[in-house]
């Protein structure tokens, strides 16, 4: 049986030691829906971009604060981790033609992201309210310490959801069902090698695989950097291409 695999609720998660996670299956920290996405109101799941134009941020420039609570050397890899995406997404190798921009924010300035320590990761999808939009990044975890880890929330925030929930995912990968916690619900809702991909072990009750890739030579749930694919989409979301 082919289905996606996405947390319904927190209220279907066990609580786990962090130290038993693997650096790519970052997202099991958080109860949040898929992970680390959290949902807003009146959420449609809709795949890989959100589909309204009021989700994504104008001439994509992306406002932010980082609360105090982290220290200068946590603060100073949230944002390299920034300006590495921004360079990845910009249209030309010298970085100096930008799709999407984060800044930090003014006063003038009712939509932002607000970078809080909390449990685990995690981030709404796209611009969603006035006041601070929370993107959780946990200290002292992978939720910081990975700069792709980083840059994964914030791709969240720029209105992009997990690549297993394409409509097209079943082209690419199957999900081997007898290896999953019982916990875990599935829906029927893929791009391989893929910075926004779950791990292939991915909420494995065995450690064993969970999502398999069609093709064995290809790998998934990298937290690396980014691939062509995820510029591509981020351009292309923006209008840059």
């Amino acid at each position: 049986m082919l289905l996606y695999l996405s947390l319904i609720s927190c209220i279907t998660c066990y609580p786990h030691q962090r130290s038993l996670i693997e650096a790519d299956n970052v997202e099991e920290i958080s109860g949040d829906f898929e992970g680390d996405i959290i949902l807003a109101p009146d959420t449609i799941y809709r795949g890989i971009g959100v589909k309204s134009p009021l989700a994504r941020w104008p001439n994509g420039i992306v406002p932010y604060e980082i609360l105090s609570e982290y220290d200068a050397y946590d603060q100073a890899k949230i944002v390299a981790a920034m300006r590495r995406l921004e360079r990845l997404v910009s249209l030309n190798p010298h970085g100096q033609s930008f799709c999407i921009r984060f800044r930090p924010k003014t006063d003038d300035d009712n939509y932002f992201i607000s970078i809080k320590n909390g449990s685990g990761c995690s981030s709404f999808v796209g611009r969603v309210f006035e006041g601070g939009q929370p993107v959780t990044l946990e200290m002292k975890t992978y939720c910081v310490d990975r700069e792709a880890t980083i840059m994964h929330e914030f791709i969240h925030a720029l209105g992009f959801w997990h690549e297993q929930s394409r409509p097209d995912r079943d082209d690419y990968i199957t999900i081997d069902f007898s290896n999953v916690r019982p916990v875990i619900f599935f829906q029927e809702l893929n791009t391989i090698l893929i910075i926004m991909h779950y791990s292939k072990t991915a909420f494995s009750v065995n450690g064993s695989p969970t999502i398999i890739t069609k093709d064995p030579n290809v790998w998934i749930g990298q937290r690396n950097t980014l691939s062509a694919n995820d510029i591509q989409e981020i351009r292309r979301y923006y209008n840059c291409i």
